[in-house]
């Protein structure tokens, strides 16, 4: 093969990908073309879900608006800005000269809109909707808390002691042992509720050892527990037994291995700045 073979060769490799290129350039302009206007109106739509989210507050958690905001805006942007750069770099270059301004023109209206129609709009929006999301965690919050001040079962972790009191009675009471012989440690914790309340945590711990016999102890409380009212749910399991009492936010525990009769609250909230 000599040289002017090789030439000839060479030159038609860099023609072709030269033409590959030009040729992908120009499928990436004619997508710009497609997708800006899609985009676009896909922004819009979430855009007006979101100035109804706005508007009818009581639909959404209080900051519902702010997804489809944030959707919107990234939806929108997305499918405008690179394609109208292409364009613009396109035209520049001078290649692909008239689809080049199909896409600049056509995305640069798009991108206008998007600024005007859903850019704008998301300072409103975004911060309002932060204001409601701030009042309504705030709303369940103070609910949360009527709801144990007002509401029928105990307003304090203590009061749910007291209130499973007769249960542990009667559970010492089937095991042989009198509430005197025997003496629980008792102790607290703290958490936060679900709505963001401090709440605390009842414990009692009674361990028994070896004043009570494991089997017959699983067989008199399985038999006593499980034969409870409608205001109790028993489960057993192969390490414990459990009594939980509705109406005493509490449960009862009886550990089999550890021969300990455990007493635990739910995490009742409190008031830090209140009565607790």
């Amino acid at each position: 093969m000599d040289d002017r073979t090789r030439t000839r060769e060479s030159a038609g490799t860099v023609s072709s990908d030269n033409d590959d290129g030009a040729r992908l350039r120009r499928n990436r302009l004619v997508f710009g073309i497609v997708v800006a206007p899609v985009g676009v109106l896909v922004a819009l739509v979430l855009e007006f879900v979101a100035q109804i989210g706005t508007a009818w507050r009581s639909t959404n958690d209080g900051g519902g608006a702010a997804v489809p905001q944030v959707i919107a805006l990234v939806l929108g942007l997305a499918a405008t800005v690179p394609a109208f750069v292409a364009g613009i770099r396109a035209l520049r270059a001078r290649r692909s000269v008239e689809v080049a301004w199909g896409t600049t023109v056509v995305s640069g209206l798009g991108l206008l809109a998007v600024v005007l129609l859903v850019v704008v709009p998301a300072f409103d929006v975004l911060p309002r909707a932060a204001g409601d999301e701030r009042a309504y965690r705030e709303q369940q919050r103070l609910d949360e808390l009527d709801g144990v001040e007002y509401g029928d079962g105990p307003a304090s972790a203590a009061e749910a002691r007291e209130a499973i009191g007769p249960w542990v009675d009667d559970a010492l009471a089937q095991l042989h042992v009198g509430p005197d012989d025997v003496r629980g440690r008792r102790w607290f914790t703290e958490s936060t509720s679900a709505a963001g309340n401090p709440c605390r945590v009842f414990h009692e711990r009674f361990t028994l050892g070896g004043r009570v016999e494991r089997e017959q102890a699983v067989s008199a409380l399985r038999a006593a527990w499980s034969s409870e009212g409608s205001g109790t749910s028993f489960t057993e399991r192969p390490q414990y037994l459990e009594l939980a009492v509705y109406s005493a936010d509490a449960s009862i525990t009886w550990k089999r291995a550890d021969g300990v009769l455990l007493v635990q609250s739910d995490c009742i909230p409190f008031d830090p700045f209140g009565p607790s």
